[in-house]
């Protein structure tokens, strides 16, 4: 009876950090639209270079679930894990700046956390064989690249003093993810008898896939900036924050700097795809693009809560994900059993 009390009174403790820290159903729906929107991208551009040439339908992207959804696992873990390095590596700076946090407060502990990654690494490992192993090459590379984050580089001290430094190369490890998913969405297609790359081909899909993975950099650090961007009476002792930094209305400039950076690498991204995907991706983004900024300078003339600027660059992340091609893909699949 003792260890089913102490087993329930666990999961709920897990129960109560994950609300706080890494809630569920938030991240389970952007890591799914964040992995799809890679995969519907890389293969709209793997189609669009060479089944386009041989006459098939380059709009036909195979979406096995018995592979897509490991990739979604291996995704939504990976992010997972970089909250849960990050309690280990804040966790003194959190003791004394932020003690109402789950762990501080004895919620959960380090040691359990620690159980807890060791879990998730196990749970990509058999989700990558469901996919193809050679993928694990590509996770590795994420592994690594958060293992020296976790160990700031080496260079703690200097690198903490330098806030936008410190941003700049931990966003690094976006690009090592969204490789993954567009690596495994090339095997997941070539298992589905979709023809390899030829040499001849593979500089004209860098063409795309460089922009995409600067796209995904650049989000990064929308995400980083727009959580970190505060009005005066909600900053915290201690807590480097860019409204600190630069100011509430530099902050907001940057911001909206970035998105529209964003705006053109997403355009740049659909040139290499489809003239339709294109023209609608352009018009939903231009929208999104306009009532962002909108709210930005709301946020900034108002004096309104950082939430404003943390949910506006959530949205603006999310929406210009989508429009590399997952939300179009789905308009013109739903359009085409209409007429069907």
């Amino acid at each position: 009876m003792n260890n089913k009390i102490m087993v329930t009174e666990r999961i709920k403790n897990f129960k109560i950090y994950l609300d706080e820290r890494f809630p569920a159903r938030k991240n389970s729906f952007f890591v799914l639209m964040f992995t799809l929107s890679a995969y519907v991208y890389t293969g709209l551009l793997y189609n669009m270079k060479i089944l386009g040439m041989t006459g098939n339908d380059p709009d036909r992207i195979p979406m096995p679930l018995h592979k897509v959804i490991p990739l979604f696992i291996i995704i939504l873990m990976f992010f997972f894990q970089l909250r849960l390095t990050d309690e280990f590596k804040d966790y003194e700076e959190d003791l004394k700046y932020r003690p109402y946090r789950p762990v501080q407060r004895g919620i959960i502990t380090l040691k359990t956390l620690r159980n807890i990654g060791i879990v998730t690494v196990i749970m990509q490992i058999i989700s990558a064989f469901l996919i193809n192993p050679k993928i694990l090459i590509y996770m590795s590379f994420v592994w690594i690249y958060m293992f020296l984050m976790a160990k700031e580089f080496f260079i703690k001290e200097w690198l903490t003093k330098r806030i936008v430094i410190y941003a700049l190369s931990h966003v690094v490890i976006m690009i090592f993810i969204n490789l993954v998913i567009i690596k495994a969405a090339e095997f997941i297609m070539t298992a589905q008898g979709t023809p390899g790359l030829p040499d001849s081909i593979i500089s004209k899909i860098y063409a795309g896939i460089v922009p995409f993975l600067m796209l995904g950099y650049l989000n990064g650090m929308v995400l980083e900036i727009g959580r970190k961007t505060r009005k005066s009476d909600e900053e915290e002792h201690g807590v480097e924050t860019y409204s600190k930094l630069w100011g509430r209305k530099k902050a907001v400039y940057i911001l909206c700097g970035l998105y529209v950076l964003d705006y053109i690498l997403v355009m740049f991204g659909l040139l290499q795809t489809n003239e339709k995907y294109f023209f609608l991706g352009m018009a939903v983004l231009t929208i999104v693009l306009a009532i962002s900024v909108y709210f930005m300078i709301k946020f900034l003339k108002k004096n309104l809560s950082g939430k404003v600027s943390e949910n506006v660059s959530g949205l603006w992340i999310l929406f210009s994900c989508l429009t590399t091609g997952l939300f179009q893909y789905t308009v013109f699949y739903i359009f085409s059993l209409l007429k069907s």
